[in-house]
């Protein structure tokens, strides 16, 4: 079974999608990295040793890139909580969650090898599934597997805990799907498409969307 891996939130200005978590939640998140050929860079901040949340955004240093950045970062939305992802569980492999996904009806696309350099210089590899983004929330998972890097997760200053991951969604069948992940995450009848992630921080419990 497969094990949330972190949430993503997307925000054309980096910046503005940093100050916006940090005035939330109270905690900054940190230089990532870049996403070399992708034309995004990252912040990050941990809820434990293995799920983490990523906000993303446009890399001035870098050009145009060859595709649209993903997450509809390129559309200029206002920042969201716009996907998660899931990674295999010890033992388990990222072919075999790709195959459950698939069973699900879900297809994430095909599996890509990726880097990126941490600021202190260090690599990190990892392999993910590179399916075309939703400009929407994505109610599916992509699936990313670290392999011998360490997860992020491990090195990160914290937000709090993740109390719950919700999906807001019209589509009974999509909800359906999503309760198949076995992650626990709570899928409800909405008249759109929406992720809110439900955190405890030191400061309180909040909502990010």
């Amino acid at each position: 079974m497969p094990e949330l891996d972190h949430l993503v939130f997307a925000s054309p200005d980096l910046s503005a999608g940093v100050r916006h978590i940090e005035q939330l939640t109270g905690a900054t998140p940190v230089p990532g990295g870049p996403h070399p050929g992708v034309g995004t860079r990252n912040h990050l901040l941990t809820f434990d040793q293995t799920t983490y949340f990523e906000v993303i955004g446009v890399d001035a240093d870098q050009g145009e890139p060859a595709r649209p950045r993903p997450f509809g970062i390129d559309e200029g939305r206002p920042p969201r909580l716009a996907g998660y992802a899931v990674h295999p569980a010890p033992g388990e492999t990222i072919e075999e969650v790709v195959d459950r996904l698939l069973v699900l009806g879900h297809d994430p696309g095909p599996i890509t090898a990726m880097s990126r350099l941490k600021p202190d210089g260090e690599e990190l590899r990892w392999r993910l599934t590179l399916a075309p983004f939703a400009t929407a929330p994505a109610a599916m998972p992509f699936v990313i597997d670290w392999g011998a890097s360490p997860s992020p997760a491990r090195s990160l200053p914290s937000m709090g805990a993740l109390a719950e991951l919700r999906l807001e969604h019209p589509d009974a069948t999509v909800r359906s799907m999503v309760d198949g992940l076995g992650l626990g995450i709570v899928a409800v009848e909405a008249t759109s498409p929406r992720l809110v992630a439900v955190v405890d921080t030191p400061g309180g419990r909040v909502e990010i969307a």
